[in-house]
This record gives C-alpha cells, structure tokens and sequence, in this order.
C-alpha cells in the first residue's frame, strides 16, 4: 500500500514538473520604424573614460599623554608627546569624457530589422550585443526616443535612449550627465 502511495505521489510530482516549463515564445515589441530599419556604421562616439588613480598620503596624527614612570622609589606623572604616522593609499577618481571617431574597418554596425530585432556586429558594439529587439517610441511630440529590450531571468525590460535622426545620420544619446552620443551612419 505504502509503495502505491509513494508511486502516486512521484507520477503526480512529475506531471506537475512537466507542465513547468516556458510558455513563452518570444518577445516581439511590434513592426520597426522605417527611418531607422537598415543597417548603420559607428563613425564617432563621446563617452566618458572611467580612470582612477591611486595617491600614496601620510598622515601625522600627534596626541598629548601622560604616563606614569617610576624614579627610584617614586612614581613620578610625565607629559609625553605621541607621535603615530599611517601611510594610506587613497584612490581618486581622474575620469573624463573623450570623442573617438572608427575607421571602416573593422565595421560597428548595427542592423534594425523590420521585425523590430536587433543585430549588432563588431568590437565596439559589445554595449547592444545583449540586446535583441528594439521600438522607437513617438508618444513625446518634440523628441524621439529608442527602447532597447534587454530580456532578463524571463523578464524583458525597456532600457529608453533618445534618438535623433537626420539624413543619412542617426544619433543616439544616452543618459548621461556629460552629453555622450554616438553617431551612425546609414551603410544600407
């Protein structure tokens, strides 16, 4: 009887293990956008370059004490001077934005496919290699901005670029406090 209990309760644990599984099939975030679907060169890029330096200080910290010192049979209270050096490396935070322009070859591209996927290709492009679909978002009536699907632990989320495109030319600009773009080029 046990046994009959015990095989009963293992088929229904994996019935339910079975039924477990993704059921999604994938994400689609809609059609592309015509003015960017292509693919499109990185000619120029301004971003900031992360730099620290470590900075070797010494510092003297001196304290006023008194102790007890024994002269013959007396005990005698002296003032003393303590003096305690620490050598400390201090690390300092040197970064600064830089404008690099990229030759044709090797090519950064990246490519936006009418489906609304992302390809992107070359040594440079290692920022959108995670990222696998994109959809240009129009709600603001003065600018325009890119969502760039990075999916997760079986979460897609939206990570929201501006987006400015000119003829021939196409910009994005991240978030960043010091103007960072980079700049494409349309190859196709």
């Amino acid at each position: 009887m046990k046994k009959t209990v015990y095989l009963s309760l293992a088929l229904l644990l994996a019935s339910l293990l079975i039924k477990c599984k993704d059921t999604n099939a994938g994400f689609s975030p809609g059609p592309g956008d015509s003015r960017i679907t292509g693919t499109w060169q990185l000619v120029e890029r301004h971003f900031s370059k992360d730099s620290a330096k470590s900075v070797l200080t010494v510092n003297l910290s001196t304290r006023h004490d008194s102790v007890l010192v024994t002269i013959g049979n007396q005990v005698v209270k002296k003032d003393t001077v303590i003096t305690k050096k620490d050598t400390v490396f201090v690390r300092r935070d040197t970064s600064f934005f830089t404008t690099q322009r990229y030759p044709l070859n090797p090519l950064q591209t990246l490519t936006f496919n009418d489906d609304g996927k992302l390809v992107a290709s070359g040594p440079e492009m290692t920022y959108y290699n995670p990222i696998k679909y994109f959809r240009v978002d129009t709600t603001y009536p003065d600018s325009l901005f890119i969502d760039f699907y990075i999916t997760t632990n079986r979460a897609t989320v939206p990570v929201r670029q501006r987006l400015s495109i000119q003829p021939g030319m196409m910009t994005l600009l991240p978030n960043c406090a010091g103007g960072c773009y980079s700049k494409f080029v349309r190859v196709k």
